[in-house]
């Protein structure tokens, strides 16, 4: 029979997966309305997609240090129960602002979707090492992020066809009238659906119930980053927000570019990117099969290498759908490789009563690194250089990690490793 903690990782997530499908659902719509050609093109420029990124990713840099105290403090059920909650009125906030189609609304509702997702994130990977046995994390890790990433599929896949009906092809379909309440409606569901699965994550005690909260912005970050000074753990987490730059903050916004640069419908622009996630999610699942009861830092060189190189094909062939979906899939499976070993490594080096904070601070790198991604991006917009051709950046800078990785990081991770197993 199924025990209360192996029931409480199903529902761990399905929750996980509805939240992340719904973050993207509302921030796909938004790309698609920033997009070249979208309801709201002309508002924000070329590029215009990487604000709606940003929006996603400022909440987590300021706030994930509050977020991860919240997490040691009080029960990581509990913190997760009341962010989920809070999903249902940022989703009627969406619903209101997509209505009245008020570009400044919807940012407002993406940008209090992406804190209650800050205070969730601590919570829901910092919970795993407490109800899954040492030996089956990685494995815990790759489902939990195979589900994820399925989620971000559905999430942008879904947006694709909610924002054609959103805003339909007036030339195409003239007497087709606009569904404007259907995206919020879709939005509010996926809400009601992830709070209700959150009661069944497992009631875990506070790890840290007498930590004092440190309220100044930033002291938190601060004080665990000189805490991790000289520790692999230091080197893990520059090493996943330097990885997550690259896939989250760059990669990521080319894709809806190639509705233009292949001709295709959003429908088939969105396909693109579930298969993106989709193989993201399949590479992280094996990764986690492959590591069986260990850890294993060496799937590391083989995700960058292969990564680099299907970044390097996308950005120097000519634009081809069938050559497109290839490499991205390709791609996106081998990032699975680099980001298992990486967050498994995370969880497992950090100590029970500072393990939330470590992960804020985790989580705090990882959108850093999203906000300086989106940042190049636009920069490399405005200089007029076609989307696909920024895959050649991305190439560069994942084929910067595997030398990292060969000159200075190789023995130490196999020494921490091999120290956590003994």
């Amino acid at each position: 029979m199924m025990n209360s903690r192996q029931r409480g990782f199903y529902f761990l997530n399905a929750t996980q997966f509805l939240g992340a499908a719904n973050d993207n659902i509302l921030k796909q719509v938004l790309i698609y309305g920033l997009a070249v050609g979208g309801v709201w093109a002309d508002q924000l420029g070329p590029g215009g997609q990487a604000w709606a990124s940003l929006c996603l990713a400022i909440p987590f840099v300021l706030l994930s240090g509050f977020a991860g105290q919240y997490s040691d403090k009080y029960s990581k059920q509990r913190v997760s129960i009341l962010s989920k909650w809070s999903e249902i009125l940022i989703a009627l906030i969406a619903m209101f602002g997509l209505w009245l189609t008020n570009l400044w609304l919807v940012l407002f509702a993406l940008v209090i979707i992406a804190v209650q997702s800050t205070f969730f994130s601590p919570s829901k990977f910092g919970i795993l090492p407490e109800i899954i046995p040492k030996e089956k994390l990685s494995r815990a890790n790759g489902t939990i992020n195979m589900f994820t990433y399925i989620a971000i599929i559905l999430g942008c896949a879904v947006g694709g066809p909610l924002y054609s009906a959103y805003a339909p092809d007036k030339l195409a379909n003239p007497d087709v009238t606009p569904l404007l309440w259907l995206p919020g409606a879709v939005i509010l569901l996926v809400g009601v659906l992830g709070a209700a699965a959150s009661h069944g994550i497992p009631t875990v005690p506070a790890q840290n119930p007498k930590l004092k909260i440190r309220y100044r912005l930033f002291e938190g970050y601060i004080q665990t980053w000189q805490q991790l000074r000289g520790t692999t753990l230091k080197t893990v987490i520059v090493g996943w927000s330097f990885f997550y730059m690259i896939i989250a903050g760059i990669a990521v916004l080319i894709l809806p570019d190639y509705k233009n640069l292949l001709d295709i419908t959003y429908f088939q622009t969105s396909l693109l990117m579930a298969l993106l996630g989709i193989s993201t999610g399949v590479g992280d699942y094996v990764a986690g099969r492959i590591s069986g009861h260990h850890i294993r830092p060496e799937l590391l060189p083989i995700g960058t290498a292969v990564t680099a190189a299907a970044f390097l094909a996308l950005g120097l062939i000519p634009a081809n759908v069938v050559w497109v979906a290839i490499l991205l899939a390709v791609g996106g499976f081998t990032c699975g490789f680099v980001m298992v070993p990486l967050q498994t490594m995370v969880q497992h080096l950090s100590s029970v009563e500072e393990r939330g904070q470590v992960l804020g601070l985790w989580n705090c790198g990882s959108f850093v690194g999203i906000i300086i991604g989106n940042l190049l991006f636009l920069g490399i917009r405005h200089l007029g250089i076609p989307s696909n051709r920024v895959f050649i950046l991305c190439a560069l800078l994942t084929a910067f990690l595997q030398i990292l990785y060969h000159t200075r990081w190789r023995k130490r991770f196999a020494e921490s490793v091999k120290q956590l197993e003994v």
